[in-house]
């Protein structure tokens, strides 16, 4: 048998190391069966000797020290204990999983695509971009888990506990947009939102923002392109016929890509300020919707160019990362 090199043995000593079948590590590496049960019997007893689970990274004194952190004061030595882990434990750190969208090796090869096609893409291509979505906003607060500590046979304290509000108070969806210029008009958008509602959307708010845009920064409309993400509405036949028809140019978009869309981070401050620069929820829906309209027209041009300028790397990040998740 021919020698392989020895990058590929590394990788196939890898595979078999992290439980792999021979031919789950036969499709990983591209090695033939034959190769990969050569090498599995050089290794067989440093491979059947590894143990299940992650080892044991804290001794019994480090165990009972954290759990003092954690417990004494709550939240603010669980802050400690965190630091604490990070700095003593080799640089690794413990993290919630992101929730990311389910991405299928279809719409990762045509996020892959998309990230190497504007690559070289320069900020003042960017500048022509108006980046449009909908979220939703919770009255109390976001859906996000809250976590907390607390010894087996303790009783629940309120630092225990996320207290909510029976059918969770409410919340709104909205529709809005940014560009280098700023952030566009933002509009409720929780009843029936269907592809008709969407279209008048469009020719409304979208326009009035793009027209407030070539008026305050002397463009014209053929100077933008227009992203929207591939929810059925916005893909449907009356809005595309409408959005054929402008002047400005609209941008092919990969599937399941929120990570490449810069107002998602604008979402994002949007929540964290109004439910951080308010003593208290709002009393009812409208007050939300006020609080909202505040809050998202406060938000300056500059913030919006921060995360514009992230384009290119969040373009690098993609393509170094196969067209997976990043940190965006």
């Amino acid at each position: 048998m021919q020698p392989i090199s020895e990058d590929l043995r590394n990788r196939i000593i890898s595979c078999l190391k992290n439980g792999y079948s021979i031919s789950k590590t036969v499709k990983t590496t591209g090695a033939s069966c034959g190769t990969v049960q050569n090498v599995r019997k050089t290794i067989k007893s440093e491979v059947n000797s590894i143990k299940a689970g992650r080892p044991k990274l804290l001794s019994s004194k480090d165990d009972q020290y954290l759990v003092r952190l954690v417990t004494v004061k709550g939240q603010e030595n669980a802050v400690e204990a965190r630091n604490t882990l990070e700095n003593d434990l080799s640089g690794l750190t413990s993290f919630v999983k992101p929730q990311k969208p389910l991405l299928s090796e279809v719409n990762r090869r045509k996020q892959l695509d998309w990230a190497l096609n504007h690559v070289d893409w320069t900020i003042e291509d960017w500048k022509r971009v108006i980046w449009s979505d909908e979220t939703k906003v919770n009255r109390f607060g976001s859906d996000d888990k809250v976590y907390a500590w607390k010894q087996p046979n303790e009783k629940l304290k309120r630092r225990h506990v996320k207290q909510t509000v029976k059918h969770g108070g409410g919340s709104l969806m909205v529709w809005s947009c940014i560009s280098w210029y700023g952030v566009g008009y933002i509009v409720d958008v929780s009843k029936n939102m269907d592809k008709n509602v969407y279209l008048s959307v469009l020719q409304d708010d979208l326009v009035k923002s793009m027209t407030g845009y070539c008026e305050e920064n002397d463009l014209i409309m053929a100077d933008f392109e227009f992203m929207q993400d591939n929810d059925p509405k916005h893909k449907s036949k009356i809005v595309s016929e409408w959005l054929s028809k402008q002047d400005f140019t609209t941008m092919e978009w990969p599937p399941q890509s929120p990570d490449l869309n810069p107002i998602e981070n604008m979402w994002n401050t949007l929540k964290k300020r109004l439910f951080k620069q308010y003593d208290c929820p709002p009393a009812s829906m409208d007050e939300l919707w006020t609080r909202m309209l505040e809050t998202w027209y406060e938000i300056t041009e500059k913030e919006c160019q921060n995360y514009i300028e992230t384009m290119p790397q969040r373009c690098i990040d993609i393509i170094e990362n196969k067209g997976l998740w990043i940190n965006f």
